[in-house]
């Protein structure tokens, strides 16, 4: 099996929003709301750059809502935390998402005292809530702090958001970073670490794109000698970091370009649902562009048949379970008779008759079928009981008895429908038997034969 991992950054391409899980002519933007986290504690007023950090911050968001364009965009709100009195230990939501909202929010941040001493983890566990509820707006948190504050359980508050589904991305932009680290904030979001005012300026403004923007994905398929692989396929784009799918699609190979448009704030783990999957793990697609993600796919098929034979009794259906030889996880369930396709590589497959049949090692090749045969069932027939006992059936195999099945036959007879071979059945003794001791019963199974057995 041959599987080549690529991706490639192509020319730009403009446009906005988050697309849910359609064809592309489909896809329909979505409103995007951003929340500013300030961080108003004391250390907030130690000096940095040109002033004290709090000035510092306030002159960079002035100037960055100043830059905003008067219609369209995002959304803002502002959460503050810190800043009540130095006593306390609250945040507060001081300007909540409304269009239009540019001068509320400097207004405001014109007036932020740093005061108290309230930690980033308490502001970011209040911020889920900012956010309207029943929509599907694309929701991001830029958090704005020195990093001094961040809280013993912010790692915890930050799985809970991130679990919630209804924040995006988390981006902490840690100013003064050369003097301090942001380290114990790495599990909140995404740490930018802002070593001066003109990077502070800039990063502001490259996540506001971003969070405007979005992406396309290419994906192709194709066989080993380059040709386009034209089956239909399930594809998904999982969130990195709670495993949920994001965007979900049928790639059709019969399309001359299969593209998908994406969310750019997103790490991505893409799951191809070939047999076995082909997955692409962490990528990032940045705002603005197109990828590939390209991968060889050459299959083989497997079919399992039973022999032919003309028999009188219902024959079972057996499942047949595939796996990768060596690894645990299940590649595929066919029924007998089917042919499926897997890629090409060695294969474990166990067919789940009465006793199962393991055959290891099986061999998949490219534009070829594996057929493997198995034999027919036979039948044994156990008699009449003069009373209930509990029996255990044991096939014979190399030399040890391996147990295929324990149960309480119906006194009136019962059927076991069995694959071929030599098997063994233990009798527990009935209370009325005077020497307690276990009978054992000896069978042989032949291929759509039927074979009585008597349990005296």
């Amino acid at each position: 099996m041959l599987i080549a991992l690529l991706a490639f950054a192509f020319q730009p391409l403009f446009a906005a929003g988050r697309i849910p899980t359609s064809e592309p002519s489909e896809q329909k933007s979505e409103k995007v709301r951003i929340l500013l986290l300030v961080d108003c504690s004391r250390s907030m007023w130690d000096r940095w750059q040109s002033d004290s950090k709090i000035k510092v911050t306030q002159k960079v968001l002035l100037h960055f809502l100043d830059s905003l364009p008067e219609k369209g965009g995002a959304e803002l709100a502002m959460r503050v935390f810190g800043h009540l009195n130095q006593n306390s230990y609250g945040t507060r939501l001081e300007c909540p998402f409304e269009p239009n909202n540019r001068y509320q929010l400097q207004s405001k941040i014109k007036t932020l005292v740093p005061n108290g001493g309230c930690s980033a983890a308490t502001a970011l566990d209040g911020a889920v809530g900012d956010f309207p509820v029943g929509d599907s707006s694309r929701n991001v948190i830029f958090v704005i702090t020195d990093g001094s504050n961040g809280g013993s359980n912010i790692c915890e508050v930050a799985g809970k958001i991130q679990q919630s589904g209804r924040v995006v991305k988390t981006f902490i932009l840690n100013i003064a970073a050369g003097n301090r680290k942001g380290a114990t904030l790495d599990c909140a979001g995404t740490v930018i670490p802002i070593e001066n005012e003109e990077s502070f300026a800039g990063e502001l403004q490259l996540l506001f794109h971003a969070a405007l923007s979005e992406s396309r994905v290419t994906l192709c398929l194709t066989t080993e000698d380059g040709q386009k692989y034209v089956d239909d396929v399930p594809v998904v784009f999982y969130d990195r970091q709670n495993r949920k799918p994001i965007y979900t699609r049928v790639y059709y190979g019969r399309r001359a370009a299969d593209t998908l448009t994406v969310d750019p704030l997103i790490d991505y783990d893409v799951e191809v649902y070939t047999r076995p999957s082909i997955v692409f793990r962490n990528r990032t697609f940045r705002a603005d562009r197109v990828y590939t993600l390209a991968s060889v796919v050459d299959e083989g098929r497997l079919c399992v048949r039973r022999e032919d034979k003309r028999v009188v009794w219902s024959v079972p259906d057996y499942p047949v379970v595939v796996r990768q030889s060596g690894k645990a996880d299940l590649t595929g369930v066919q029924g007998l008779g089917d042919s499926v396709k897997y890629l090409e590589g060695t294969y474990d497959v166990e067919i789940l008759s009465t006793p199962p049949i393991a055959i290891n090692n099986v061999e998949i090749r490219k534009d070829a079928v594996t057929e493997l045969a198995i034999p027919a069932p036979g039948m044994l027939m156990i008699e009449r009981m003069k009373a209930r006992r509990q029996v255990s059936v044991f096939e014979m195999r190399d030399g040890r008895m391996q147990l295929v099945r324990e149960f309480v036959p119906n006194p009136a007879g019962e059927n076991l429908i069995l694959m071929p071979g030599d098997y063994i059945l233990l009798v527990r003794p009935s209370a009325k038997d005077k020497n307690r001791k276990t009978r054992s019963l000896s069978a042989t199974i032949a291929s759509g034969k039927q074979t009585a057995i008597k349990i005296e």
